[in-house]
């Protein structure tokens, strides 16, 4: 038979336990609340693009656009090739191990360029032809330069507007995006990677592209599609 000491140390356990026992259901009840708050936010979330992202794509977009800058003047600039010499063949392409590989600006003997990939929060996709991602080739004139020769022409087609406005921002003061009058593709992708027939870039007002004129890297707009060009090499 317990005393009473006993029976009020085994009284006090008890309550202890019942204690710990509540403080637990407590626990896994506020992990329960706030794992269903956390994915209450998510799906209201889903779809937008926060301003903190919109600026680090902006300013990705610009690095890699001054990394292939880099690459090209490299080249031309060690006198390894002449702008009429590069050559674009990409490492998925056949024929990236032949040929003169200095020339290859993808290839590690070449320019050494990686190619670019678009983060997918950062597109906004409208047509297929081409699929969003990043182009680059010599395979149009751009009114403004020295020449009617051929430029070597960047661009990531089919970005998000917001990034697009950031990344004007970023490199010229302002959010604004010029409109042209002529579809992106047709201007600024080579017409052998799209339905389009390739149309020389005019900048002399009223024409394709006033805002463009003597501006070498600047995102622009043309039927809800957006495009962030850089001009690598003029001639």
């Amino acid at each position: 038979m317990k005393t009473k000491r006993e029976q009020i140390f085994m009284d006090r356990v008890q309550e202890r336990g019942n204690a710990l026992i509540y403080v637990l259901i407590a626990i896994a009840l506020f992990a329960a609340l706030s794992f269903t708050l956390s994915r209450q936010t998510d799906t209201s979330e889903a779809g937008t693009l926060s301003q903190e992202k919109a600026e680090l794509y902006a300013t990705q977009l610009i690095s890699y656009a001054a990394q292939a800058r880099s690459a090209i003047d490299q080249m031309l600039f060690t006198a390894a090739s002449d702008i009429d010499q590069l050559d674009f063949t990409a490492p998925t392409d056949a024929g990236f191990d032949t040929g003169t590989l200095i020339h290859k600006v993808y290839h590690p003997q070449g320019g050494g360029l990686l190619p670019g990939k678009i983060p997918t929060e950062a597109i906004t996709q409208i047509t297929n032809d081409p699929e969003p991602g990043w182009y680059l080739g010599r395979f149009n004139n751009i009114e403004w330069t020295a020449s009617a020769a051929e430029e070597v022409v960047l661009i990531a087609y089919q970005i998000n507007e917001t990034v697009c406005g950031l990344i004007n921002k970023k490199i010229n003061g302002s959010t604004a995006i010029p409109t042209m009058t002529t579809s992106i593709r047709n201007t600024l992708i080579d017409d052998s990677l799209h339905g389009g027939t390739n149309v020389e870039l005019t900048t002399d007002a009223p024409d394709i592209c006033p805002d463009c004129k003597n501006i070498g890297s600047l995102c622009v707009q043309e039927g809800g599609i957006y495009g962030f060009y850089t001009i690598l090499a003029d001639q």
